[in-house]
């Protein structure tokens, strides 16, 4: 895998994350999604983890040793 490939691989979770991460928060301020709040928090949870700690578990995972 190419470092091409991790940062394409990163930026999509990221900018997956964020996308979820504001389905969620539009869910959960009462926007027209079913299931209202209690998915709306879900999501947005799952959005934030996505758009950061993923990420972050990833870069730490493909750095080289040393």
């Amino acid at each position: 895998m190419t470092a091409r490939d991790r940062v394409a691989i990163l930026l999509g979770l990221r900018i997956g994350g964020a996308i979820l991460l504001a389905v969620g928060l539009y869910a959960l301020l009462g926007g027209a999604v079913e299931g209202g709040a209690g998915v709306g928090a879900v999501l947005a949870v799952l959005g934030a983890s996505g758009a950061v700690l993923v990420p972050a578990i990833l870069v730490r995972r493909w750095r080289t040793p040393r």
